[in-house]
């Protein structure tokens, strides 16, 4: 415990060092810019710094790496709501507005400019839609989740290589960027596959967390039991599940892979940035927080057939200049309009809602929708907020007689504050705030998508429901340490949402509808997630009695005895919730109209101009987008250099 102590002090000195350096003065004119500092945008500019390549770094966020929400990997709930750092979404799942109404996390502001979450909001009130969290701070999306470090199937990688004959891409070549990024601590060192000197810690806490919580060792292992696993839980929660093996139909109990440093220390893109601002390459990477990019600078070269060249950005410089942030006002202190040029090109990783709206601000995207705008059409490129994918989430939870939460001796507040036993002890590297998620269940239904597993699954002590941009509202783990779920997500969703800008301010936040369960395979997703919840209820039911019996919380909310008999596929569609988007921006052929990038990442219609983030996915990949997202920073790392390198 004495090395994870010390391990947690010298992180904290060395974050704590990043912070407190004074701010760099930024030239104008660089090798790069890019334009968002996530697992795409955070991982390039480290990579391409540390090959001495000068990167212009333009986060719309602040650095809050100092806080304790963001520090602590358990905490992430409390960060998604942290109004430092959040950004507020709110978006539609579905064309029929009467199916959205029914959501029960429905969100409104009352005329008090309070926000109210449920289906009976006080007269006045404003919908909003449904909470879909976001952060707005260095190192993205990775500082607020639940650091599910999960490679996709292989197939997902091996269909961008299909697609378009960039055999890069396939899922044997893709390994090398998770070795290059990672440090494993879940497997022996120098285990195949697997990297140990990368800036991502990887770990494991489920064989921990399986032996300090009986009672949900005991669900698991009738879970287990109904896939026909043999063998200890401890043991099977100790199982890779980012194995090199050939991936895509290996099913079970595994442990839970989460980006953390040994003692529940969350790990990001932001410690690469903070480990070149340390280094001898500092001077190749400037860093700016709280500008906030409009659009992409084009220069148009005379002659037929050319194409416009991306030389620069323009964007505001400011705290709080996005609509979606909570903190801002119409009435703040107006923003300083700047730009920055790059010789070799621009990079947008501003995720998944933002990237298409920069590109649409800087007249790339469908025709139709920029003339309805009145923004001058620079390239048609249809694709550009189309194809926008994710994972369904439900979850099936129940309430038992048994008490199922143990938190250890000391009582968590959740607080991460001096007056939080839990704060203490994992500053040592002990207590309940060291651990991750307990585990990981991969399932294959009847209905699966490309015949592969489509269910990735994981059980918790309480009862997890969706997103509120209302704190504590809902809050896991259950009060009354009596409540079990198993939440899952769908893999290969095969709905197609949209981003749209909603006018010519940049600021605007967009609109944004998920189309779930629409189209003609609609039926079949929603029979999979239903052959989720009957597994989740089959465990529940063949629960030994030292634990059970229980008695079902979602989707039926029964009384104690009683037979389930809602209508399971009903509440999917009005209750499922997602926070996974992908692919609004994505690779594709040639021969695909709705592709906006090459194997490359390099925009069609224009030179000098790329993607680096989840919009670039053709298809959602697995059941987390963080760890693949990494590895596309890793990949386009790669590419980058090497082409550089290739013009001098």
């Amino acid at each position: 415990m004495r090395s994870i102590a010390l391990r947690f002090v010298g992180l904290l000195a060395f974050v704590s060092t990043a912070l407190a350096a004074p701010p760099q003065e930024p030239g104008n004119t660089y090798d790069y810019i890019i334009v968002g500092s996530g697992p795409g945008g955070g991982t390039l500019a480290a990579n391409l710094a540390k090959a001495g390549i000068s990167v212009l770094l333009l986060e719309a966020g602040d650095d809050r790496g100092d806080l304790i929400n963001q520090q602590i990997g358990l905490l992430g709930m409390f960060a998604a709501n942290d109004p430092l750092q959040r950004w507020d979404y709110f978006v539609k799942y579905h064309s029929d507005e009467k199916v959205n109404d029914k959501a029960r996390f429905l969100t409104w502001r009352t005329p008090e400019g309070e926000f109210y979450v449920g289906n009976k909001p006080p007269a006045g009130s404003e919908k909003l839609g449904i909470y879909y969290p976001r952060a707005g701070v260095l190192g993205g999306c990775a500082t607020h989740n639940a650091m599910a470090a999960a490679t996709p199937n292989d197939s997902d990688w091996d269909y961008v290589a299909e697609i378009t004959g960039d055999d890069s891409w396939t899922a044997k070549n893709m390994r090398k960027h998770l070795i290059s990024l990672e440090t494993a601590h879940h497997v022996p060192k120098g285990a195949k596959g697997h990297g140990f000197s990368g800036f991502l810690d990887i770990e494991v806490t489920s064989p921990k967390q399986v032996a300090n919580q009986p009672q949900a060792a005991i669900i698991l292992q009738t879970a287990a039991s109904l896939m026909g696993q043999k063998g200890n839980v401890t043991d099977l929660v100790a199982r890779d599940l980012n194995n090199p093996l050939p991936n895509g139909n290996q099913v079970g109990l595994f442990g839970f892979p989460v980006h953390m440093a040994p003692g529940g220390i969350r790990r990001t893109s932001q410690h690469a940035i903070y480990e070149v601002q340390a280094s001898t390459k500092a001077k190749f990477l400037t860093l700016q927080t709280q500008s906030f990019v409009t659009k992409v600078l084009f220069e148009t070269p005379k002659g037929k057939g050319k194409k416009p060249i991306a030389v620069g950005v323009s964007y505001l410089k400011g705290q709080s200049i996005f609509k979606a942030d909570p903190r801002w006002s119409a009435n703040a202190t107006k923003p300083e309009a700047r730009t920055a040029y790059a010789r070799n090109g621009v990079i947008l990783a501003a995720g998944v809602f933002n990237t298409p709206q920069i590109l649409k601000h800087s007249g790339i995207g469908p025709a139709s929708e920029l003339k309805k705008h009145k923004i001058p059409l620079l390239v048609d490129l249809p694709g550009v907020g189309e194809n926008l994918q994710d994972n369904y989430e439900i979850s099936v939870n129940a309430a038992s007689t048994a008490n199922l939460t143990d938190l250890g001796a000391a009582p968590c507040t959740f607080s991460g504050g001096e007056d939080d036993p839990c704060y203490h002890l994992w500053k040592e590297g002990k207590g309940p705030y060291s651990n991750g998620i307990i585990d990981a269940l991969m399932y294959k239904t009847s209905k699966a998508a490309y015949g592969e597993r489509d269910l990735f699954m994981w059980g918790q002590n309480g009862a997890f429901r969706g997103f509120s941009p209302v704190p504590n509202f809902d809050m896991p783990p259950d009060p009354q340490g009596r409540t079990f779920g198993f939440s899952m997500a769908k893999i290969h969703s095969r709905s197609k949402g949209r981003v749209l800008i909603k006018g010519t301010d940049p600021t605007d936040v967009p609109e944004i509808n998920f189309h779930f369960f629409e189209g003609k395979d609609a039926a079949a997703d929603l029979a999979a997630m239903q052959e989720g919840i009957e597994f989740g209820r089959k465990v529940f039911k063949n629960t030994p009695a030292s634990v059970g019996p229980f008695t079902e919380l979602d989707p039926c909310n029964v009384n104690a005895g009683e037979s389930p008999n809602c209508n399971v596929k009903e509440f999917i569609r009005e209750q499922a919730w997602s926070h996974h988007a992908t692919s609004s921006a994505a690779i594709g052929s040639d021969k695909d109209k709705l592709a906006v990038l090459d194997s490359k990442f390099r925009v069609r219609g224009v030179e000098n101009l790329r993607v680096v983030d989840g919009s670039a996915f053709p298809r959602s990949p697995g059941g987390f987008p963080v760890l693949p997202t990494f590895m596309l920073g890793e990949k386009a790392s790669e590419v980058i250099i090497k082409e550089h390198k290739g013009k001098k």
